[in-house]
């Protein structure tokens, strides 16, 4: 296949993140170190290389930093100090605007102003939202929000709510996910045609997105697969009560102890605070490769995780010791931290590699078991016919 050589790319790629080429004469140690990487899948070597290039569509095209998992064993074995792993993260953040149709990863990708004014703007819709059901369907006047009012008013409208807030985001990312498959799959060289290969295969990407099986894989990154693993699973049992159990929320007392929706609940919130302090403690050490750089989008969703979890807390709190003024009010604090992380975060901010980086172990699982494929006689002889 060949490829149009573009000469803006490297400049755009920049505009993403850091992209140091200047000083790299191609030993390939970096490619050599990393366990992940090999004949199918050679990063960061191979990527670095098609940027400088100025090679758009390879880039467009390719899995490569999906696949690469973050270690920094790239960067710590560069003889030159070029900083691949801050490559790779450069190009998943330009990877993900290619994806998106909408043109806002694109905005809050570039731009750190922008980024932390989309999370303000959505917050700020919240509160006006708050403010407006209160007074129109509620029929409050202002002078009634010092006065205290049973959580049964906000129900069953809350409902449809949180199922908004999480569908809609979640719908951005499949259409999005959809785009990358055009991009990176649809009719391209190497990949199977028949559909059953395609479905004997699925189970590669639901081991990947529940297992994270890739970063257990890699040496270096041992310790961090199972805090990771854990954040992920309480993030989708946080998910699964707001989407499929909502209704236990919905009276105006707590449940029993023993009801699942408190332990559950409990569970998952505890592993959301320990994900998020393991990387936010991890960042601020800088003892890691991981950790030595940051940009303000490795600290921004960690810290947005934690602030909703510990809001989260505080609002049961307030409920189970019967403060309604107070729950209602610490509520909307915690819907104004956690609509913007979901809607903002999910859809186009770091939160995007949850299914792009199993999408892309799926893709490439799927062209290799393919290359390796060895037809029957039959199948050969019904080809030819």
């Amino acid at each position: 296949m060949t490829y149009d050589c573009d000469p803006t790319f490297l400049a755009d790629v920049r505009r993403y993140g850091k992209f140091d080429v200047a000083g790299c004469f191609n030993c390939g140690s970096c490619t050599l170190s990393c366990d992940l990487a090999g004949d199918h899948a050679s990063f960061p070597r191979r990527s670095t290389r098609q940027v400088l290039m100025g090679l758009r569509q390879a880039v467009d095209q390719g899995l490569d930093p999906w696949i690469c998992h973050d270690c920094g064993d790239c960067s710590t074995t560069c003889p030159r100090e070029t900083e691949p792993r801050a490559a790779m993260m450069t190009l998943r953040r330009y990877l993900t605007t290619v994806y998106d149709w909408t043109g806002i990863a694109s905005v809050i990708n570039r731009s750190k102003a922008w980024h932390i004014g989309s999370l303000l703007f959505v917050a700020f819709v919240v509160l006006l939202l708050i403010v407006f059901y209160h007074l129109w369907a509620a029929k409050m006047s202002p002078a009634d929000f010092k006065n205290p009012l049973p959580l049964a008013h906000m129900f069953p409208l809350i409902t449809y709510f949180t199922w908004t807030v999480i569908l809609f985001p979640f719908l951005i990312l499949l259409t999005n996910a959809f785009r990358m498959y055009l991009l990176t799959v649809h009719r391209k060289e190497g990949y199977p045609s028949s559909l059953s290969h395609w479905l004997s295969e699925v189970k590669t990407f639901f081991l990947h997105f529940f297992t994270y099986k890739k970063m257990a894989d890699c040496p270096t990154e041992k310790g961090r697969w199972l805090p990771h693993l854990l954040l992920g699973l309480g993030c989708m049992a946080m998910l699964f009560i707001k989407v499929f159990a909502l209704e236990w929320f919905q009276t105006d007392t707590l449940h029993p102890l023993y009801h699942p929706q408190r332990w559950i609940g409990y569970a998952a919130t505890v592993l959301m605070i320990y994900g998020a302090i393991d990387i936010i403690a991890g960042r601020i050490g800088k003892k890691r490769e991981i950790y030595k750089s940051s940009d303000f989008s490795d600290w921004n969703f960690p810290v947005l995780l934690l602030a909703t979890a510990v809001s989260g807390i505080v609002v049961h709190i307030c409920r189970a010791a019967g403060l309604e003024l107070a729950t209602h009010y610490t509520y909307a604090i915690h819907l104004m931290i956690a609509v913007p992380m979901l809607v903002v975060e999910m859809a186009f901010g770091k939160w995007t590699h949850m299914i792009y980086r199993p999408l892309a172990l799926y893709f490439q699982s799927l062209k290799e078991k393919n290359l390796q494929y060895q037809p029957s006689p039959e199948e050969v002889s019904e080809y030819v016919a």
